[in-house]
C-alpha cells in the first residue's frame, strides 16, 4: 500500500497558478487554481450548469470520477477526505444535482471532514427569477457548511477558491460549498485576474477557558491527573484529524492510563493494546462504559460529548473531574459541564501533555477494569450460526492491516464496531453523527481512489446498501475494486430492534423481504432485494452465502483479485440484535445485555 500523502494543511503563495499562460474563462480560471491546490481527483454528476467546469477541467491534470448520483458524488469526497486527511472535492449542477448534494454536506459537518462541494448555477441575470434548475443553494447550505458562497466575477474565483480550501481545513475540518453562474464560469479572464492572494495561517492560538490563565495549562492538567487514582482517556475523531493516534498511545503508556474510543476514534489506537478498551457509548464495551462512568478523572481529548455516549448527562462520569481539550471551543462545556476547558490544536496538545506526563498508580484500576471486560466481553457469541457478529469476526481475522473499511448505516455498523478492531488511523471511515445510510459504498469508492493500492472493504446492510447499490456502475466504469461484504438480514435491522424493544414488536415499515413471500416457509424465500442480480446487472461478480461453513472459501473468492471489485452477499440470522445497548437517555447500569433483560418504554 502506498505511504499517506500528508494533509493539505497549507496554500502556497509564492506564485501565481499556472504562470506561464492565463487562463482564457472563468472555468479555466478555476480548473487551474484546483490543480494549483493540489486537487487530483474529482467526482462528479454533469448537469448544464456545469458543463462549462467539466470541460474546462478534462483538459487539466485532474481525474473526474462520474458517480451514479450526486450523493453518490459527495460521498465518494468525503471517503477521499476521511482516508486521506487532504481535501475531498465534487461537483453538480444547479437546481436539483446541487440539492442531492446537501445530504453528505450536513454529513461531513457533522463529522468534521474537509471537502469543497461546487456547484453550477443558472447565469447571473436568472437568479432570484425562479429559472430552470435554479436554486439558492449558498442558503440552504450555509447552516451546514464552515462556508458558502456564490461567486459573481471572474476577480473572485481564484482568492475564494483559496479561501475555501483553507477555511475547510484550518481548525475543526469541515464542508465548504462555491456556487458559479455559468456566466461566470463563461466570462472571458485576462492575466491581470490571475492573481494570488497573501497566505493565511492556519490553525489558532491555544487558550485556557478555565483555571489559571497565567500557569502552564499542560502542567496543571497533568498535575490534576497525578492526584487522581481511576483515570481514563476518552478520546475521538480529534485524535485522528490531528493525527496524533501514535502520541495519544506514548501518552496512554506514560500515564498509566486506560483508553476508550469513540465510532470517530476508532483506529486512533491499537485495539489489541492492553491499555485499550474499546469502544464506548450505547452500543460500547462494558469494561469502556464501566471506566468513564466510575473514573475520578476523565481526559477528554477530541470528542463532543455526543448523546450516544454519554446517555443521561447527569449521571455520565457523575464522579469525575473532567478536563475536555478541542479545537473547537464551541463544543468546551457544551453538553456536559466540566471542570476544565482547553481550546487547542491536539497537534500541540497532545505531545505537550506527553511531555509533562508522570506514571500513575494504576494497577489496581486497571484490575477492575479487566475484571469487567472478563464479565461482560465484547465478542462475538460463538454460537456455529452465521449471525451478523460471527460475519464479521470472519471478514476481521481475513483482512490485511493495512485494510480500509467503510460501513453503511444500522445494526452492521455498530457489529463492525464492535467487532472489525481496526489497527490504523483512518482506516474506519463510518457515518457517525449523522447515521446516514447509503455512505459505506461511495465512500469506499472514495477511499479507493485516494488509496488505489489499499484493500477498501464496504461492510454494509441490505437496507443500508439498497439506497446507493447504483455506485455500482461507478466501480465498474472507472474500475474501482471495491469489495462489498453486505450483512443481510432482510430487515432495517436496526429500525426493526427498536421497534421490538420499545414499540411492542410493531415492525411498521421494516421489512425489506418481498411481501408477495411473507408466507412462504423460510427455507423456500428468495433474498429481496436480489443483490446477486443487481451486481451482475452493473457486471460486477457476486456470491452469496447463507451457512458459516460458507464463509471461509467465500472470503478467499472475495479478497483474492485487489483489481476487480466484488459483492458478497451474507445471509445472515434474520433476528439478531445489537447488545450490548445502553438505552437512549439511561445511564450505564440501565445497560441491556440481551432481549430478556429489559422491555424499553422510551425513545
Amino acid at each position: 500500500m502506498p505511504s499517506r500523502e500528508a494533509p493539505l494543511t497549507s496554500i502556497d503563495s509564492s506564485s501565481p497558478a499556472n504562470s506561464d499562460r492565463a487562463p482564457s474563462r472563468g472555468a479555466a480560471l478555476i480548473a487551474d487554481t484546483l490543480v494549483d491546490l493540489g486537487v487530483t481527483s474529482i467526482f462528479c454528476y454533469p448537469g448544464g450548469a456545469n458543463l462549462e467546469l467539466l470541460d474546462a477541467l478534462s483538459r487539466v491534470n485532474i481525474q473526474l470520477l462520474r458517480t451514479e448520483h450526486e450523493q453518490g458524488a459527495v460521498f465518494a469526497a468525503q471517503g477521499y477526505a476521511r482516508s486521506s486527511g487532504r481535501l475531498g472535492v465534487c461537483v453538480a449542477t444547479s437546481g436539483p444535482g446541487a440539492t442531492n448534494l446537501v445530504t453528505g454536506i450536513a454529513d461531513a459537518n457533522s463529522d468534521s471532514v474537509p471537502i469543497l462541494c461546487i456547484t453550477g448555477n443558472v447565469a447571473s441575470r436568472w437568479l432570484g427569477r425562479n429559472a430552470f434548475q435554479e436554486v439558492d443553494i449558498v442558503a440552504i447550505t450555509r447552516p451546514v457548511t464552515k462556508l458558502s458562497r456564490q461567486v459573481r466575477g471572474v476577480d473572485e474565483i481564484e482568492s475564494t477558491l483559496r479561501e475555501a480550501a483553507r477555511v475547510a481545513l484550518d481548525g475543526r475540518p469541515g464542508p465548504v460549498l462555491l456556487d458559479f453562474p455559468k456566466d461566470v464560469q463563461q466570462q472571458e479572464v485576462s492575466r491581470a485576474t490571475t492573481r494570488r492572494p497573501s497566505s493565511v495561517a492556519l490553525g489558532g492560538d491555544s487558550h485556557i477557558l478555565s483555571g489559571s490563565p497565567n500557569s502552564d495549562p499542560y502542567a496543571l492538567i497533568v498535575q490534576l491527573i497525578s492526584s487522581c487514582q481511576r483515570p481514563v482517556i476518552y478520546a475521538g475523531g480529534g485524535i485522528i484529524a490531528a493525527e496524533q493516534g501514535g502520541t495519544l498511545t506514548l501518552l496512554a503508556e506514560a500515564l498509566n492510563c486506560p483508553v476508550t474510543l469513540t465510532l470517530m476514534g476508532m483506529g486512533a489506537m491499537n485495539p489489541m493494546h492492553p491499555l485499550c478498551l474499546g469502544p464506548l457509548g450505547m452500543h460500547g464495551s462494558w469494561c469502556s462504559n464501566v471506566a468513564v462512568n466510575e473514573a475520578d478523572l476523565v481526559l477528554a481529548l477530541g470528542v463532543r460529548f455526543d448523546d450516544r455516549v454519554i446517555g443521561d448527562p447527569n449521571s455520565f462520569a457523575s464522579n469525575a473531574k473532567i478536563v475536555h481539550i478541542d479545537i473547537d471551543a464551541r463544543e468546551l462545556g457544551k453538553n456536559k459541564p466540566v471542570q476544565v476547558k482547553l481550546c487547542a490544536d491536539l497537534r500541540e496538545a497532545v505531545p505537550l501533555l506527553l511531555r509533562h506526563a508522570k506514571p500513575l498508580s494504576t494497577a489496581l484500576w486497571r484490575e477492575y477494569l479487566a475484571s469487567a471486560a472478563q464479565a461482560r466481553p465484547l465478542q462475538a457469541p460463538s454460537t456455529n450460526r452465521l449471525t451478523g457478529p460471527e460475519a464479521i469476526t470472519a471478514l476481521s481475522l481475513s483482512l490485511p492491516k493495512e485494510a480500509i473499511v467503510t460501513t453503511g448505516v444500522g445494526q452492521h455498523q455498530m457489529w463492525a464496531m464492535q467487532h472489525l478492531k481496526p489497527r490504523k488511523a483512518r482506516g474506519f471511515l463510518t457515518s457517525s453523527g449523522f447515521g446516514t445510510m447509503g455512505f459505506g459504498l461511495p465512500a469506499a469508492i472514495g477511499a479507493k481512489n485516494a488509496f488505489p493500492r489499499a484493500t477498501v472493504i464496504d461492510i454494509d446492510g441490505d437496507g443500508s446498501l439498497n439506497m446507493t447499490i447504483n455506485e455500482l456502475g461507478t466501480c465498474h466504469r472507472h474500475r474501482i475494486a471495491v469489495k462489498v461484504f453486505v450483512v443481510n438480514n432482510q430487515w432495517l435491522g436496526m429500525v426493526r430492534q427498536w421497534q421490538d424493544m420499545i414499540y411492542a414488536g410493531n415492525r411498521v415499515a421494516s421489512a425489506l423481504n418481498d411481501p408477495l413471500e411473507i408466507m412462504a416457509p423460510p427455507e423456500s424465500r428468495n433474498p429481496y432485494p436480489d443483490f446477486l442480480s443487481i451486481a451482475r446487472g452493473y457486471r460486477i461478480r457476486a456470491e452469496r452465502v447463507s451457512a458459516l461453513s460458507e464463509l471461509p472459501r467465500a472470503l478467499t473468492c472475495f479478497l483474492n483479485d485487489p483489481d476487480e471489485p466484488y459483492l458478497l452477499d451474507v445471509m445472515v440470522e434474520r433476528e439478531s440484535n445489537v447488545f450490548p445497548m445502553i438505552p437512549s437517555g439511561k445511564g450505564y447500569r440501565d445497560t441491556i445485555f440481551r432481549e430478556a433483560d429489559a422491555a424499553l418504554d422510551e425513545t
